[in-house]
């Protein structure tokens, strides 16, 4: 038996909810842990600003939050699982949910001739675990949370630009894994990139209870948080 719906009915139903979603409308907002942030850009402003001269580019290791935003290629919105164990029930077995689980996310960037994103996750890692000792470090002294937010194509409430329709907040994330990067000759022209998984300890959306409305607050925020550590 046929569905009782046409072509019109299903085009009526996307267009009342604002088109279909786009891969390449997003957004990502990271920053460095502060307090390897003056080590990473701002240790040694003279040495920067010596070496920015040599190499002929006034912002070199210049950093800004929308640098990562622009530099990342692709993204993942993480998932969640919700574990169960089996209890019996009289004959027959239930599953009863105990916890939930998240998995990690990949970020994709694109690299520039500074390797800037590779140094600034070669960075955050080593003060996760001290690549000369090996020593770890607290918690708090590398985690960060991360926004990726999924965009609208044109604005769907308000005719707005670029309207956030989908939010996440990662907390308390880290790099656990940078990729290799692969150099060969018979890829002349080819751009490279790097992928870093990361971690962290748990999602949540930020679209929910009317949250939506803080995500240009959120963003300024992580953005004060980079000023801040070019500063000092």
């Amino acid at each position: 038996m046929a569905l009782p719906v046409s072509i019109d009915d299903f085009k009526a139903t996307i267009t009342r909810r604002g088109g279909l979603a786009r891969g390449n409308r997003f957004a990502l907002w990271i920053t460095h842990p502060s307090t390897t942030m003056d080590s990473l850009l701002n240790s040694s402003k003279e040495k920067i600003s010596g070496l920015a001269k040599l190499v002929g580019r006034p912002n070199y290791m210049e950093h800004n939050a929308r640098d990562m935003y622009m530099l990342c290629e692709s993204v993942q919105i993480p998932g969640k699982r919700i574990v169960t164990m089996e209890q019996p029930i009289s004959h027959f077995t239930a599953k009863k949910p105990y916890t939930m689980l998240t998995e990690e996310i990949a970020l994709t960037f694109l690299l520039t001739n500074d390797y800037h994103v590779r140094k600034y996750f070669d960075e955050w890692m080593h003060m996760t675990v001290d690549s000369r000792d090996f020593q770890t470090h607290y918690k708090t002294h590398y985690c960060k949370d991360i926004i990726i937010q999924q965009l609208t194509p044109k604005g769907v409430e308000n005719n707005m630009e670029d309207y956030v329709a989908y939010s996440i907040r990662l907390q308390d994330a880290f790099p656990l894994a940078i990729s290799a990067i692969d150099l060969t000759n018979t890829a002349e022209s080819a751009s490279l990139s790097m992928t870093v998984t990361m971690a962290y300890t748990t999602w949540y959306d930020l679209t929910e209870s009317g949250a939506n409305k803080r995500i240009n607050e959120i963003a300024q925020e992580l953005r004060r948080e980079t000023d801040t550590a070019r500063a000092t």
